[in-house]
């Protein structure tokens, strides 16, 4: 055979190998799904068991074939860095099998696992998911590539992200009764993606276990955005980023040095996964006494741990921290409270502080003076949670906190207080708050979190360029100075824009929601402040909204957590800006 027919051989069977596989995975996939996600019989569960160890053979058999097929060896092995790692895995464990030694066997006896070819099937799984998760991952670099604005790609994101959520909440065993309705489904994907924590179902009794990790797992890609989260897989299973790439993610992330990006990007996955890993394992040991079932006691801690640092605010309590359980156990909610405020202070001043402490450790100095943002976001959240928790003790005294002991009610106002900016949490009755607290939650709610965290709001930074740029204004300054630095105009035309369109997208919410609900315009104005801020605390309506009110918090949701900036770019961004300039003429505003 010819050279070129042989290569052209080679390419049409490596192209219907590629069709083979894409096949196999979506059927694989499906055969996960069918068992997880329905209730079966046994017989059926049996046949999906086959299909499973069916596609993890053709998957080795795809494997081995591109491998020898491919060019250059190393750079294959690179760029499929897993699925090489998954069959040599298989390779071991086959010549393994032919000596009377099994490795799947022996980590079985670890775990004390009975079944052991089921445990073979969940490993058939594993590879199944991952593979087909790979290939994903792969292909965003592909999406990256292409010339969308990143404003539409990140609204994009979340969209895919929800209506996917939507579809496997619908699926029987999501849910208790194995029946969803979509709205339902829809809201709670909403909620889980755009960390919201607004609830119209009881997430721990409406909700199944598998319905739960499925939350789980929507509002942990969530709260580190997407586009964030695959990417950083991509460059773990894909070998890198090219330079299209990492110009797409500097503009997602707003990251100075392109060169940078994918040290931010582990940075940000490392971090976030360490800092959940550390606020469960405190949060088991302040529960595994009051729990008999330690299985329980830790799917209790992971699940809050995770909803907190990403400011989601669900809970598997049906009376959120409100319960007996936790409600007074206060090295649990004061844990919540840490996590919840390192996701909200955003992964840019976790990284200044980490490069601060790096340069202390090795006694080197740091050749980088710490970033004006990172001091700004220190400050305001350290004065928001200080002034809110002394507004709520004072106000809620008599109120809310009346039952509690004066710990109990300094403790319950410094959480209400950390809670009101994003995260959704409680530990007293929102429902029972006076007026002018709930003017202060609104005020709390409005301003969010900062800047590249897992809440919303129009940000710290926001409300404090607007303070400054009022301040200037009234000095009669010619620019916007904070400290020793002077803040770009655009900068500050920003801040105002995105608060114009924040209160102008909150208002017409409360506009909305009185024409469709029968409740106080106090609860409808709580309820649109708390899923536009994607905070999810509520005065107990949720539940009982209609259809169209769910409708108009789900939109006020998504808006909240991709920004009502980046909405408005998505929607009208395209065309070239005109360079004209016409003569300039003076309009009285007194």
């Amino acid at each position: 055979m010819r050279s070129g027919d042989k290569k052209e051989f080679i390419a049409k069977l490596s192209l219907i190998s590629k069709i083979i596989i894409a096949i196999t995975a979506i059927v694989g996939l499906a055969s996960v799904i069918l068992e997880y996600g329905f209730r079966l019989d046994r017989e059926e569960i049996v046949i999906l068991h086959y299909i499973s160890i069916t596609v993890v053979f053709v998957f080795v058999a795809y494997v081995t074939f591109q491998f020898i097929i491919a060019p250059k060896k190393s750079a294959f092995l690179r760029s499929h860095f897993i699925e090489s790692i998954f069959v040599l895995l298989m390779f071991i464990e086959f010549v393994f099998y032919l000596t009377d030694y099994s490795l799947v066997e022996q980590i079985g006896n670890i775990l004390r696992f009975k079944n052991i070819a089921y445990l073979y099937v969940v490993f058939a799984q594993i590879i199944v998911v991952i593979g087909l998760l790979s290939g994903l991952f792969r292909y965003n670099k592909n999406i990256l590539m292409l010339r969308i604005d990143p404003s539409r790609l990140l609204v994009l994101s979340f969209l895919i992200t929800i209506v996917i959520g939507t579809l496997l909440l619908m699926l029987p065993a999501a849910t208790i009764s194995g029946t969803n309705n979509w709205l339902d489904a829809f809201f709670t994907s909403t909620s889980a993606v755009c960390v919201t924590g607004l609830i119209s179902v009881d997430t721990a009794t409406y909700y199944s276990t598998f319905g739960q990790v499925i939350i789980l797992g929507l509002f942990q890609i969530g709260g580190l955005g997407l586009m964030s989260f695959t990417t950083f897989f991509a460059l773990f299973f894909a070998g890198g980023l090219g330079i299209k790439e990492r110009i797409m993610i500097h503009d997602l992330l707003e990251e100075e040095n392109i060169g940078e990006v994918a040290k931010i990007l582990t940075f940000l996955l490392i971090a976030t996964f360490l800092i959940e890993l550390a606020g469960a394992a405190v949060l088991f040991w302040s529960i595994k006494d009051s729990i008999p079932d330690l299985g329980t006691a830790f799917y209790i801690s992971v699940f809050h741990s995770i909803s907190a640092f990403c400011n989601a605010g669900f809970s598997i309590f049906t009376l959120n921290l409100m319960d007996p359980l936790v409600q007074s156990n206060y090295l649990f909610t004061t844990t919540i409270s840490i996590l919840i405020i390192l996701g909200g202070i955003g992964f840019p001043t976790i990284l200044s502080f980490w490069k601060a402490g790096s340069s202390a450790l090795t006694f080197r100095p740091s050749s980088r003076r710490f970033p004006l943002q990172a001091k700004i976001v220190i400050y305001v959240t350290v004065f928001l949670v200080i002034l809110g928790s002394f507004a709520i003790y004072f106000t809620e005294y008599h109120s809310s906190m009346k039952s509690l002991d004066t710990f109990g009610k300094i403790h319950a106002a410094y959480f209400q207080s950390v809670t009101a900016r994003t995260a959704g949490f409680n530990t007293i009755d929102f429902a029972q708050f006076t007026l002018p607290t709930v003017i202060i939650f609104f005020v709390l709610m409005f301003i969010g979190a900062s800047p590249g965290g897992t809440g919303g709001g129009i940000k710290t930074t926001t409300i404090t360029l607007l303070f400054y740029g009022t301040y200037s204004i009234v000095r009669d300054q010619k620019n916007v100075t904070i400290g020793n630095r002077t803040i770009p105009r655009d900068v500050v035309l920003r801040a105002l824009l995105k608060s114009f369109l924040s209160i102008a997208f909150i208002s017409l919410g409360i506009f909305l929601l009185a024409l469709t609900e029968s409740h106080s315009l106090t609860d409808i104005s709580f309820e649109a402040f708390s899923a536009f801020g994607t905070v999810g605390l509520s005065r107990g309506i949720t539940g009982a909204l209609s259809g169209w009110g769910k409708i108009i918090i789900i939109a006020l949701m998504f808006i909240g957590r991709v920004g009502a900036l980046a909405f408005i770019f998505s929607i009208l961004k395209g065309g070239e800006s005109s360079q004209v300039e016409f003569p300039s003429e003076n309009i009285s505003i007194l």
